[in-house]
């Protein structure tokens, strides 16, 4: 719409004065002033949200207008952005630079990926020469290791006397505890160690020779449980090792309390303690002869116990070839496990390049296109438009149903203008609000 200017029309002269005035005068007649513009473009000072309500009241509501008008925003802000050659040469400037970032970045990541297969390469061949390395040590003679035989050799000279003494003892303590004549038992030591255990056992029947002997064997077992325990993994070994060190000192509780009552027997009858006194667990506590029994037999079967440990771990060390290849065994399970977690990594590099020049190539298609258009700009300004043209229906007040349609009709728009952006979540919510 063009408005017209007022015409101007100058007063004819009058008089002699005047003419003459008129007739020597250069200046011409004024012509009509036309002042042109256009209302429906945004005016200065302008919001797009004042337009969309100034505009609405110049088409009183009219949804038929609506799609022109919002196409016209779209154009107008389009044609504004693609014209100006400072924002279209500075927007090129920066997707250079993130072009060239991007570029960087997928150089390094390459020395990265570069740098893992080198070092995945030089762990095979690490993994290759300790394969070559078993395959000699199996093909070689049998290495003693000195130190593991020289410590096998100072275990077994203990442990032989060791295993004599827990045979003696427990098979002695056994047969005094279970079986003895309280009446032969004059002390403690003679009830500890009775050289004629086995046989007076044997004099008493197989079933008590049997249950003599097998009280040392029981233990020696428990000794040799409690290594086997110790070479296991985990943190269950160590409740195991200590089950077993309970069940040995209850039983050499249980025999120093049997020898006590015994040897308390025996005190009875030769007068030293009162006819009928019973022996208690309170007294046995208290009685020498039960830490006596207890000691000699448990401190010594724990010597025992790592004694046999250390010679185990001696015999185990002894061929310096098995223990290398033992060694070579774990170290390729080590190295095996780094190549699994280093082919993750380089495929997860790869993957991040592969990205990158995705990226890249979008970026330089953009760039092709000579023209960069803020799309968001331009959909948040139809977005004002259309906010100002809402208000504008409801100052009209206009129906419901056309505010809906009206609605409608903008987000199919916006849907149809910006095929590739989904409309964000605020503008839905703003959209909400106009309506």
């Amino acid at each position: 719409m063009e408005i017209i200017g007022i015409d101007e029309k100058v007063s004819q002269p009058t008089g002699l004065g005047g003419k003459l005035r008129q007739l020597f005068s250069s200046k011409k007649k004024p012509e009509e002033i036309k002042l042109k513009v256009n209302l429906d473009d945004l005016l200065e000072g302008e919001t797009y949200e004042h337009l969309g309500t100034r505009i609405c009241g110049k088409v009183e509501g009219s949804l038929k207008a609506l799609t022109p008008y919002l196409h016209k925003v779209y154009n107008s802000m389009y044609k504004s952005q693609a014209e100006d050659k400072e924002k279209q040469v500075a927007a090129r400037a920066i997707k250079l630079v993130e072009i060239e970032s991007k570029n960087t970045h997928i150089r390094l990541e390459n020395e990265k990926i570069d740098n893992a297969i080198q070092d995945l390469d030089d762990t095979k061949k690490k993994i290759e020469e300790l394969q070559d390395e078993r395959g000699e040590l199996k093909a070689a003679k049998e290495g003693i290791n000195k130190d593991q035989k020289l410590k096998l050799i100072i275990g077994m000279v203990i442990i032989i006397p060791l295993t004599f003494y827990l045979f003696l003892f427990y098979s002695s303590t056994f047969y005094s505890a279970f079986f003895r004549d309280p009446s032969s038992m004059t002390d403690v030591m003679n009830s500890m160690f009775d050289s004629h255990a086995l046989a007076n056992a044997y004099a008493d029947g197989m079933a008590e020779l049997g249950f003599v002997l097998s009280a040392p064997i029981i233990f020696l077992g428990l000794g040799f449980s409690l290594h086997f325990f110790s070479v296991q993994k985990g943190f269950a070994k160590y409740f195991k090792m200590a089950a077993i060190l309970l069940v040995t000192v209850m039983f050499d509780c249980i025999l120093a309390y049997k020898i006590g009552e015994q040897i308390h027997t025996v005190g009875i009858l030769i007068g030293q303690y009162p006819i009928g006194e019973e022996y208690t667990v309170s007294m046995a506590i208290h009685d020498i002869n039960t830490w006596v029994v207890i000691f000699c037999g448990f401190i010594v079967y724990v010597i025992w116990g790592i004694v046999f440990d250390m010679c185990m771990s001696a015999y185990s060390k002894l061929d310096l070839n098995k223990t290398r290849m033992e060694s070579i065994k774990k170290e390729i399970e080590k190295l095996e496990l780094k190549i699994k977690d280093d082919k993750a990594e380089i495929h997860s590099m790869k993957q991040k390049v592969a990205n990158a020049k995705q990226e890249v190539d979008k970026m330089l298609n953009e760039l092709n296109n000579n023209i960069y258009i803020n799309y968001s700009t331009i959909r948040a300004e139809m977005n004002n438009f259309f906010a100002g043209w809402m208000t504008q229906m409801k100052v009209l007040s206009m129906r419901k149903d056309l505010l809906d349609e009206a609605n409608s009709i903008y987000q199919n728009e916006v849907a149809r203008l910006f095929p590739e952006k989904e409309t964000s979540k605020k503008e839905k919510d703003n959209e909400k609000d106009n309506h």
